[in-house]
């Protein structure tokens, strides 16, 4: 009996007696963030007596396996929580140009550019100057004049000025709000300058604009397509 009180009492086996009263705790935690924040920290413990007060190679494998599990479920519920936050806009946004990257991603994304309401009428490009801007459309009806003549028109959840974005060179068309339009506007400069910082964010960018542009040229030759087969 002393002698097992002695090995319960013992200085080296306080470690293990934090780890199991942080693990019995957790269960009581009133929340499971909190749950496996506390799980975290006995797991910690549990290695930390493992590998500098006791040699204890079983207690320490399975302390690792604790750790791994409950971290990777606390970092995937931020990454969670992280989506829920978005906006109905900026879902919109991310489900329509950028749905590759992960709720977070799309915050830093998107704080690098500034929402704007316009009336209908506003003017977002014109024909023949630079573009400076790519625009993506969350709300509204935008119509795309060449020489005043309407040949196409872009509604929510499509992006506007990619073309000129990427070649620098003016704009082919004048984009004219035909109602009232909110959108997102990203600066060119400010823009590049994030992307050139961040590969994921400038693969997901890279390959908004060029489906953009796929797809704009995709109904442009349709429309071709349906007038000359009108034509007599």
């Amino acid at each position: 009996m002393t002698s097992w009180l002695a090995e319960v009492l013992a200085p080296e086996a306080l470690p293990r007696h934090l780890s199991l009263l942080l693990l019995a705790a957790a269960m009581a935690m009133p929340t499971v963030a909190l749950l496996r924040v506390v799980a975290l920290v006995s797991g910690i413990v549990s290695i930390l007596g493992a590998t500098l007060i006791v040699h204890d190679p079983v207690g320490l494998i399975w302390a690792v396996v604790l750790v791994a599990v409950v971290a990777t479920r606390i970092i995937l519920q931020s990454l969670h929580q992280a989506e829920e936050a978005l906006t109905p806009e900026e879902r919109l946004f991310r489900q329509r140009v950028v749905p590759s990257l992960t709720g977070s991603q799309v915050r830093r994304l998107i704080k690098a550019g500034q929402w704007r309401d316009v009336a209908a009428g506003t003017v977002l490009t014109r024909q023949g100057e630079i573009v400076r801007e790519l625009c993506f459309i969350a709300r509204g009806m935008v119509d795309i004049m060449v020489d005043g003549r309407k040949v196409a028109a872009i509604a929510s959840g499509g992006l506007l000025g990619e073309l000129g974005l990427s070649t620098g060179e003016p704009a082919t068309a004048t984009a004219v709000c035909a109602a009232p339009v909110r959108y997102l506007a990203f600066e060119a400069e400010r823009l590049y300058g994030l992307l050139d910082r961040n590969a994921e964010l400038q693969d997901a960018i890279e390959l908004a604009i060029h489906r953009s542009l796929r797809d704009k040229l995709q109904r442009q030759n349709f429309a071709t397509a349906h007038v000359g087969s009108a034509s007599p």
